[in-house]
């Protein structure tokens, strides 16, 4: 696991990784509910997924600045079932930010 923090884009795909596999199994558990949060659940989902795909193209680099934007609106969305998510995205931005 050498140098694997020294990368701030390898450190943000960790948290944004991490993130993503946590909204997925809120997302699960609200669709097996039948819960009212299940779109929003689902829109964080989809927009961690495509930020990861932004993150795993290597040309061009994707400008972490922008994600770091991105991560901060997903963040503002998770409210109710969806509030554990919202510091893990807050330190996905921060790590962005510091990254870009």
């Amino acid at each position: 696991m050498e140098g694997m923090a020294t990368n701030p884009r390898e450190q943000l795909l960790r948290v944004v990784n991490e993130a993503r596999d946590q909204a997925k199994t809120i997302l699960t558990t609200l669709e097996q509910q039948g819960h009212p949060q299940t779109s929003e659940s689902n829109g964080v989902y989809f927009g961690l997924v495509t930020i990861l795909k932004q993150l795993r193209t290597l040309e061009p680099a994707p400008a972490l600045g922008g994600l770091a934007s991105e991560l901060e609106q997903l963040a503002g969305l998770c409210v109710g079932k969806l509030a554990p998510l919202e510091a893990l995205l807050r330190e996905a931005a921060r790590v962005a930010r510091t990254g870009s």
